[in-house]
């Protein structure tokens, strides 16, 4: 409620009137709705507890009180710190609990990001056009020389040595050393990555370990993209951290998130390479097996056709045949003599048994009279003279009486 002074002036109001009045005439000019402030850092403070931003935008002229709400700071693309030349966009306003403006802000950039991602992005699609980022080689399957062009004393270069040195030990690693950051850094590893090319390496990994974006920004530059480029070897690229993406990763042949990841991707396994080693070892020895064994068939079967076909084969041939035929014969001829035999035996009792002298060997006698052969009693009359032929020797008789009885 207003109340008037006792002399008449202007109504009095509170402290939180005047506050309130103040906001609502700031929330009302457009112009303070959505401002871009460009400023230096200070007294930067991130609550702990909440993860709000509060800070002191300057200039050399006079301060402005800035704060930063935790689900917009979390869009930051790095760590804000006092001293730090940053441009915030939001809005302004008034904290009436203390009757102070402030910007609240919605957006944060280092100073000069936007020039220089509108740069960037000029520069990509320029060289893109161009065809600087289509050129993708394969790799060498089993690289004996490696050129690793970066830092000599970086991180990078430690774990991209430590992982070739388990994987595939017999490889040799030439180190280029090079600068990875500030102004000479684009200059720097474009002489490298050219230098490595005449190492006798097969292969170049070149990169550098994480960082912010001005860290890394040589790898963004046309002079390392063109180097890269003109490479007359393969070349892995292995700059920054898994998120970091640069002109120079997409000019390589391959880009790997890691250096880590790099020498993994630049070498095979060893011990994968011995097993497939022993695996082929294993199948050529069974190959070898079956043609010795398919050959020693064939040579077997040659030699018996050749056997077979030969003179003395032939001659062995006809000397079975005829010891074959000659046994038959003389079977046959065996044969034969032993019927012979056993007809003529048969034969000889025959005429045996009808052999005159063998009836009188068996008691009987010859009857002659005269040169004549007596047959028959009635051939003779009494008084003949008779001549008995007996087996051995003979009788003479004279015939007493005849009777045909």
């Amino acid at each position: 409620m207003e109340n008037r002074s006792n002399t008449g002036g202007p109504p009095i109001v509170t402290v939180s009137q005047v506050n309130r009045v103040v906001s609502s005439i700031v929330k009302g000019d457009s112009r303070l709705g959505n401002v871009a402030v460009r400023g230096e850092i200070s007294n930067f403070t991130r609550h702990a507890a909440t993860g709000h931003l509060y800070f002191t935008l300057k200039d050399e002229h006079t301060r402005l009180r800035a704060v930063m709400f935790a689900d917009k700071a979390a869009g930051v693309k790095f760590s804000p710190k006092s001293g730090d030349s940053v441009i915030v966009r939001g809005a302004i306003r008034v904290y009436e609990v203390n009757g102070e403006y402030q910007v609240y802000c919605a957006e944060m950039t280092r100073d000069g990001e936007g020039e220089q991602a509108a740069a960037f992005e000029e520069l990509y699609k320029r060289l893109k056009a161009e065809g600087l980022f289509a050129q993708k080689r394969p790799m060498p399957a089993r690289p004996l020389e490696i050129a690793v062009v970066t830092a000599s004393g970086g991180a990078a270069l430690q774990d991209i040595i430590n992982v070739i040195s388990r994987r595939y030990p017999i490889a040799k690693l030439t180190v280029v050393p090079v600068t990875v950051q500030g102004v000479y850094a684009p200059r720097s590893v474009a002489r490298g990555i050219a230098a490595a090319q005449h190492t006798g390496a097969e292969l170049i990994i070149f990169g550098r370990g994480g960082g912010s974006a001005e860290d890394l920004s040589a790898y963004n530059t046309e002079e390392v993209v063109i180097a890269v480029y003109a490479s007359g070897i393969p070349t892995i690229s292995a700059v920054g951290h898994e998120i970091d993406t640069t002109l120079a990763d997409l000019a390589a042949d391959l880009r790997a998130p890691t250096p880590s990841a790099a020498a993994e991707l630049a070498v095979p396994d060893i011990s994968e390479l011995s097993a497939e080693l022993e695996s082929v070892r294993r199948y050529i020895g069974s190959c070898v097996t079956r043609r010795i064994a398919d050959r020693e068939r064939a040579l077997n079967s040659a030699a018996g056709l050749i056997k077979a076909l030969s003179p003395q084969s032939r001659i062995a041939d006809g000397e079975r045949r005829l010891s074959s035929l000659s046994d038959s014969i003389s079977l046959k001829i065996h044969n034969s003599v032993e019927r012979a035999e056993r007809a003529f035996l048969c034969s000889a009792e025959v005429i045996s048994a009808l052999n005159p002298l063998g009836v009188l060997a068996r008691g009987y006698s010859v009857t002659y009279c005269g040169e004549k052969i007596v047959r028959a009693a009635d051939e003779l009359k009494e008084g003949d003279d008779i001549t008995l032929k007996l087996a051995r020797g003979s009788a003479s008789a004279k015939v007493v009486s005849v009777s045909e009885d």
